[in-house]
């Protein structure tokens, strides 16, 4: 398998597996970088049916934002988040820009996201956010964008959503599945008292080895489940995702 036809598989995959999961659904997008050919591979953006999301069905571009594959369709209209932190990090392999209810809810309040628990350790030095109330549709804006993001894997968009950077597609799958799961947690436990949050002298010293590990163990679980989800909205989820 080429790397063009391995990136394309890996991102309809997950396309498919964060729309059963309720992480995308009517908004957003995400999409993977071959550094090579500085070519993006992106899933369709607003209201395309990510359930059913084949690697025939990304969009192409450049670094510079130009339509290499998959013109006269709807284009992603957020495309500069990724095309800024693909331009700048050529290290990140995979972007995801969601609209994850219990992550988002964070961009929506003053207060700052940290972990409670401890699969979310890799965000104990908390996850930075994006000021501005803006729709990322140009190049400035997804460079300032960048900026915020900075060397992390994860920011927050205010009153908008999640941009979450990653070595690959799995390792995207894993770290935005662990902001989600604590975002909720948070969420759940404030009803109960104050939050014990997580500090960041509670990240494990070998954080790096055991991301890559868990990651490819957790693509393996979340594929065999979409290979058999019967298309069908998670239970719970909210209405435009």
């Amino acid at each position: 398998m080429t790397m063009e036809a391995e990136l394309r598989e890996k991102i309809a995959t997950l396309t498919r597996i964060f729309a059963m999961r309720g992480l995308l659904g009517i908004h957003g997008h995400i999409s993977a970088f071959d550094a090579e050919t500085g070519r993006i591979y992106m899933c369709p953006g607003f209201a395309w049916d990510k359930a059913t999301t084949q690697p025939g069905d990304l969009f192409v571009f450049d670094l510079k934002g130009n339509i290499l594959e998959g013109q006269g369709r709807r284009v992603p209209i957020e495309w500069p988040i990724h095309t800024a932190i693909h331009s700048r990090r050529p290290e990140v392999g995979a972007i995801g820009h969601l609209h994850s209810p219990y992550a988002t809810a964070f961009a929506a309040v003053n207060q700052e996201f940290r972990p409670v628990l401890l699969q979310g350790s890799m965000f104990a030095n908390g996850v930075p956010i994006f000021p501005e109330r803006h729709l990322i549709t140009t190049p400035d804006l997804g460079e300032r964008v960048a900026d915020v993001v900075g060397g992390g894997r994860a920011a927050l968009l205010r009153n908008h959503g999640t941009v979450i950077a990653a070595s690959n597609p799995e390792e995207l799958l894993f770290v935005s599945m662990i902001l989600e799961d604590t975002a909720r947690a948070a969420v759940e436990a404030a009803a109960l008292g104050q939050l014990d949050f997580l500090e960041p002298e509670d990240m494990p010293a070998n954080e790096g080895a055991r991301l890559a590990d868990r990651a490819q163990a957790a693509w393996k679980y979340f594929a065999t489940l979409e290979a058999r989800w019967d298309r069908q909205p998670p239970i719970g989820s909210v209405a435009l995702g």
